[in-house]
């Protein structure tokens, strides 16, 4: 009897050893099997990113070189060696600026290689990726060239031991290791700042390159290129959801194709182009078109020289327009109400002019363009392009400015959106600048941005092909707008305005817009100080039951307190938050509270003006609300 309970005992015992055991287990166990969890291919494609991002290995960079600086004073060929096609890398370098392209064998023959020496002569900058060793003579040529007559960056996209053999060395040396797309688009992030660098060689090549050595850049300075995972954001959900969106708009005509794009703390996380350049759907679309920006000019085009000429003090707000736009002032034979307008009401819309003056129309005889006014070649006379063959008298200019300060101000103290503001705002920064609006906005922005594809006049750039057509006019001009700007107004001033009249792809266009959530800074550079940011972007005359900034639009005032279909742009923003839309179907936002950065393009206005459907389905702020949704969902 002593003997089983003996036995009972010792399996007791046991149980309780194997239970004790188990659970001390387990939550190891459980661990390996959360470990064990199957990732997603795109948690999988991420983790290859930082992967690849962490081995890129910096071996030069003379006079710290990378990240690339004063885009403006670069000309830029990237040449892809051992690769007859375009790749990747010049696919994404061209993203942060315009760049030329060469593709050239492996095996350079002699003649190749100096009708390239040749062609090289004109840039100062030459990026080359090595997609391909060779040991063809005219190979090394090429490669002692590049490192011995050239400002260059090498980048090798294979394993190489020759490195140490070659006749000096690059300004730029990256060694990328693996020649697949991934790996040559991250390189071409880390050579404008995209990414940082923190790689080290795993082996030495010969002396010169030790096991273990690699230069270090700590921060990124401009958009970098990736997916929504890398911010915490499922790329299925928010794929899905601005597509749904987007497809729903194409299905119902509501615009014939747009470009969308969205960054997250810096980097772009959406990016696409859907639909076609017209309804008859031969072109589509694609991730490099112009679109008319219409009244996104205003904080694109409009804005930027305002901003500048106030950092640097030469603006006083609170001081009267008619300070630095003469025509305003009242005069004997001269007279005018808008005086003692001061600049902040004029760019807070409440100064008191009017929406808009159809000034095209004293043009029009018999409901043509009168011959009076245009010819259909350019001449001195008639330098101001309205169209294609059509091109009016400069001395038009003096009557839009007389047209403007005889209209009566109606509303001064109320909120009253005008484009009048931005008509006269090139004039404004030209008079105090003492430089054309177009080359001040180009030297001060838009080039050192590596902006190419943000431009006023885009036919004098761009094949017409690339840019979206807008509207078949069939009141005033009488063809297809395409490439010329579609807003009146900023026509009959040859196309440059501060209200409307700039193009833009959105890449470009978000460029500018990544500066501005960044208070003033991209790319290392300050443009204007985050003081001057802030003070645009705040409200101005809250008082008054005006949301906007200075020349920014803003949100509803009270958005906590107004029902979701009341707000706008969208229930979700921060009252932080500051944007523009334009009326050819163009949209951008920015939200610094949360890091984003939204841009839309269309060209709901083709074939006709009259098609609202873009606004009728809220297509542009359904989209903004979705992508809130998804920053939330991760927060």
């Amino acid at each position: 009897m002593s003997s089983i309970r003996s036995k009972r005992c010792s399996l007791f015992l046991i149980k309780i050893g194997l239970t004790i055991l188990f659970w001390s287990v387990l939550p190891a166990f459980g661990v390996a099997l959360v470990s064990c969890h199957p990732l997603t291919s795109q948690e999988a494609e991420l983790k290859k990113r930082q992967q690849i991002e962490a081995s890129l290995t910096l071996l030069e960079n003379k006079n710290n070189l990378i990240p690339l600086d004063r885009l403006d004073t670069l000309r830029i060929a990237a040449l892809s060696v051992g690769s007859e096609k375009v790749t990747e890398f010049q696919h994404m370098l061209a993203n942060y600026m315009k760049v030329d392209f060469f593709n050239l064998p492996a095996n350079l023959g002699s003649a190749e290689l100096e009708t390239l020496k040749s062609k090289l002569n004109g840039f100062n900058l030459i990026i080359a990726g090595i997609h391909q060793g060779s040991t063809s003579p005219e190979y090394l040529t090429l490669i002692n060239y590049l490192n011995q007559e050239k400002n260059s960056i090498v980048t090798c996209f294979h394993k190489t031991d020759k490195l140490a053999n070659l006749k000096g060395k690059p300004a730029g040396l990256i060694m990328a290791f693996d020649n697949d797309s991934l790996t040559q688009s991250l390189s071409a992030q880390l050579i404008f700042g995209g990414i940082g660098a923190k790689g080290k060689l795993p082996e030495s090549i010969g002396e010169t390159y030790p096991k273990g050595a690699g230069i270090s850049i700590e921060k990124s300075v401009r958009l970098k290129y990736t997916l929504p995972e890398e911010v915490g954001i499922s790329s299925a959900n928010l794929n899905g959801a601005i597509d749904s969106i987007v497809n729903n708009a194409l299905d119902k005509k509501a615009f014939p194709g747009c470009n969308v794009l969205v960054a997250k703390d810096g980097k772009v996380i959406f990016r696409k182009a859907y639909g076609y350049h017209t309804f008859e759907k031969q072109h589509p679309t694609q991730l490099d078109d112009l679109y008319d920006l219409a009244s996104v000019t205003k904080i694109s085009g409009g804005l930027p020289g305002v901003l500048k000429l106030y950092d640097e003090g030469k603006m006083v707000l609170d001081k009267p327009v008619a300070d630095y736009f003469p025509d305003w002032k009242n005069r004997l034979f001269h007279r005018s109400d808008k005086s003692d307008v001061m600049v902040r009401e004029l760019y807070a819309h409440q100064s008191g002019l009017v929406p808009f003056i159809g000034l095209y129309k004293q043009t029009i005889e018999n409901g043509k363009p009168s011959p009076k006014w245009y010819t259909a070649i350019p001449d001195k006379k008639h330098p101001l392009g309205v169209a294609p063959g059509m091109y009016l008298d400069k001395k038009f200019l003096k009557i839009v400015n007389r047209e403007i300060r005889k209209t009566p101000l109606k509303t001064r103290g109320k909120y009253v959106y005008s484009d009048l503001p931005l008509v006269i705002t090139p004039q404004i920064v030209e008079h105090i600048s003492g430089t054309d609006f177009n080359q001040y906005l180009e030297s001060n922005f838009y080039r050192p941005l590596g902006a190419n594809e943000l431009t006023y006049l885009p036919l004098q750039k761009f094949s017409r092909e690339r840019i979206a057509p807008t509207e078949l006019d069939d009141y005033y001009r009488f063809q297809l707008i395409q490439g010329t700007v579609h807003d009146e107004s900023a026509a009959v001033l040859g196309g440059i305005s501060g209200n409307a009249g700039l193009f833009g792809s959105a890449n470009d266009l978000g460029k500018l817009m990544q500066m501005y959530l960044q208070m003033g800074t991209y790319g290392g550079k300050q443009y204007v100080s985050e003081a001057t940011m802030k003070e645009f972007t705040r409200v101005q005359f809250p008082q008054a039951n005006n949301r906007r900034g200075l020349i920014f639009d803003k949100p509803s005032l009270k958005l906590d307190s107004l029902k979701p279909a009341d707000a706008y742009p969208c229930p979700e923003v921060s009252p932080e938050s500051f944007g523009h839309s334009g009326f050819t179907g163009t949209f951008v936002w920015m939200d610094p509270k949360c890091g984003l950065m939204y841009v839309f393009l269309s060209n709901r206005v083709y074939p006709t003006r009259n098609n609202s459907l873009i606004s009728d389905l809220n297509v542009r702020t359904e989209i903004l609300s979705a992508i809130y949704k998804q920053i939330r969902l991760k927060d």
